[in-house]
């Protein structure tokens, strides 16, 4: 035992806690109204006589074993429910204790992080009534603001001489009523303390709250939370919401959310020196600011948008050091005037602020995200080596025609360029990024369009990404372009391949291009990414060359040398699809067309006849050259008769298993 702790003595009648009951306020009212002594004498007989007064004063946040041992063996209350019965009980639902379980320091109330009182109360007139003396230990907390059980707003002041309310927490020895008030009433520069002695139970007014009121919603929301044990993630928005509103000065938005008068509010929200630093004392304001920031949490989007973009720009900007990387007005500044706000609020305030950003500031931080999006897809975060894996040097061509303008631009371009802005879309942190990364300059104008389709093609993006980031790695794109490429069809192998599907196997430049093609839909790169034995330019037709014998494809051709691709990645020991793209999976809208959305039978008539040029194809159906490309790739004219393909597995063994990890 302690050696300052003297020796329990059982006393001589009953006691009990009251549910939810302050421990010191209850050693009051045992001494008051049990057994008519000063709370200095019950706690003389708790052993507790030679207790420094600070240990006295800290029972009520943490109680030790040692005088919960006293205090139990005294009153018959086990060790358990009087700790339940001090503020370490709400550690982790309403606040933090510093020095929880040390045996030297007295544990205290943590003064950052959430809002929380060192000392103080509020109260319920009416619960003081029908309970006389008890003061729950709930109230000691800024986050209780209303009674639910009396649907009326707390007290924070006593209703006669308006002190606040004055804690008992050492060994005074006077006997006193705690349902009195003790606020010391003498006139200045009295040698003596003069208690108000007002009786508590008296109220200045008797209005009772909605049900269904904003603040008895949040107060409801508040208390089941604190009693699952979840409370501290509601709060985690809740505080930050309530920063933002009362630092803009937002009364009509806070008033108007909250139910409350924005007249009051403006005399009770003042200034403070450090906005957000403490709670209102007043349980008037605590209510209106938290009630209003669980409206606006629990509001729809589109409405609580205008809100969020009026607390923000009418909050004064905070200066900022040189050389942090970022200045006023930019994303992170405005989020700034959010503060500790969690990541999906902070989402949701740059969606907000979309259109006041620039469009590389709307990418990187996924602010055109559409309610479709952000609804469907969980919150699994940028992983860039997973983007990178899973995404291929030319974006996939279904995704190229959704997200195309018609613009004037080559389609490879728009394809590298579309696929670079997806890798990035969304990354918010610039630290995880190439040092030569412009975003801007990643979507010029023309890839743009007009600003309604900039903003379709942006939450496209957005959409994109978050399908990459929910999706498995299907085809790892970067280990593909590592594939020893002059294996790839060998003259040989395309002897094979053209006597199955009975075409002609041409000269040198016929099997060149087959390799060409099939190298660029394995591994989805560009022409300038072709290895040196396939690179274009050895010829002044090189190119044109080369786009007409992807113009003149068949669906045979095609077949063919997808299978040969099959079964050259399974002799490289990759268990991969020839081809991937993910499917949409919520209903936005492009601002391109689907990749065969065009007259394809139309299409395949013309290159039956013989137009294989792709201005007069594009003349024809009316669509830009690009789309015709893409179109022809997607479904080749048919074949002209029925073939048989070859079975590769004995020319191209698959290779074991072992090492196939992407």
């Amino acid at each position: 035992m302690t050696p300052t702790l003297g020796k329990a003595v059982q006393l001589g009648a009953p006691v009990e806690l009251a549910a939810g009951e302050w421990l010191h306020t209850a050693i009051s009212r045992w001494a008051w109204e049990t057994f008519g002594v000063s709370r200095g004498a019950l706690l003389d007989s708790f052993g507790l006589s030679r207790l420094p007064l600070p240990r006295i004063s800290a029972i009520g946040t943490g109680i030790s074993p040692e005088i919960a041992a006293n205090i139990a063996a005294a009153t018959g209350i086990p060790e358990d429910k009087l700790s339940d019965a001090t503020m370490a009980s709400l550690h982790g639902k309403l606040l933090w204790l510093a020095a929880m379980g040390s045996k030297r320091a007295l544990p205290t109330v943590a003064t950052k992080g959430f809002w929380s009182w060192q000392a103080g109360t509020r109260y319920c007139p009416d619960c003081l009534k029908s309970s006389p003396g008890v003061f729950h230990l709930n109230w000691r907390s800024p986050w209780l603001f209303a009674c639910i059980l009396h649907r009326r707003l707390l007290h924070d002041a006593c209703p006669a001489c308006q002190g606040a309310l004055v804690e008992m927490r050492g060994r005074n020895r006077d006997r006193f009523d705690p349902s009195m008030c003790r606020a010391n009433v003498a006139p200045p520069g009295a040698t003596r303390t003069v208690p108000c002695g007002a009786p508590l139970v008296e109220t200045w007014g008797a209005t009772h709250l909605d049900e269904e009121s904003p603040t008895m919603r949040a107060q409801r929301s508040i208390i089941r939370r604190v009693d699952a044990g979840t409370s501290i993630e509601l709060l985690s928005y809740l505080q930050p919401i309530a920063i933002g509103l009362r630092a803009a000065r937002a009364f009509e938005d806070i008033a108007q959310l909250s139910g409350l008068d924005h007249v009051e509010l403006r005399g009770l929200l003042d200034d403070e020196k450090r906005i957000g630093v403490s709670a209102p004392r007043n349980a008037y304001a605590m209510a209106a600011l938290v009630s209003a920031a669980f409206e606006l949490l629990h509001t729809d989007e589109a409405h609580a948008k205008a809100i969020i973009r009026n607390a923000t720009f009418n909050r004064t900007p905070a200066s900022v050091p040189r050389d942090v990387g970022f200045g006023p007005g930019s994303p992170r500044e405005l989020l700034g005037r959010w503060p500790s706000a969690p990541q999906p609020f902070r989402a949701q305030i740059l969606r907000a602020l979309d259109r006041d950003l620039t469009t590389g500031q709307r990418l990187l931080w996924d602010s055109a995200a559409t309610p479709a999006t952000i609804s469907e897809h969980s919150a699994v975060g940028y992983d860039r080596a997973k983007r990178i894996a899973s995404i291929p040097t030319l974006l996939w061509p279904e995704w190229c025609s959704r997200l195309d303008v018609d613009g004037p631009v080559d389609a490879p371009t728009l394809a590298r360029s579309l696929a670079s802005v997806v890798r990035v879309a969304g990354s918010w942190d610039w630290s995880t990024l190439p040092e030569d990364t412009h975003f801007a300059a990643m979507l010029r104008p023309n890839m743009l369009g007009r600003p309604t389709q900039a903003d379709m093609l942006l939450a496209g993006v957005s959409e994109l990404a978050h399908i990459v980031d929910e999706s498995d790695v299907v085809i790892n794109y970067p280990r593909r372009r590592e594939l020893p490429s002059r294996q790839l069809l060998p003259l040989e192998h395309w002897k094979l391949l053209a006597e199955s599907i009975r075409i002609n196997r041409g000269g040198s430049r016929r099997p060149l291009n087959a390799r060409r093609y099939l190298w660029q839909r394995i591994t989805g790169t560009g022409l300038r990414e072709l290895p040196d034995d396939m690179r274009v330019g050895t010829s002044h037709d090189d190119t044109a060359e080369y786009t007409m014998f992807c113009t003149k494809l068949t669906t045979d051709l095609q077949t063919a040398l997808d299978r040969y691709g099959q079964a050259f990645l399974l002799n490289q020991g990759i268990e991969e699809p020839i081809t991937w793209s993910p499917k949409p999976v919520t209903s936005i809208k492009w601002p391109g067309q689907e990749i065969l959305d065009l007259d394809l039978g139309r299409l395949h008539y013309l290159l039956m006849s013989g137009v294989y040029s792709l201005r007069r194809l594009s003349e024809q159906l009316q669509v830009s050259p690009r789309r015709i490309q893409r179109a022809i790739d997607a479904a080749p004219r048919p074949a002209p008769h029925r073939i048989t393909h070859r079975e590769w597995r004995d020319v191209l063994p698959p290779r074991l298993k072992e090492g196939n990890q992407s």
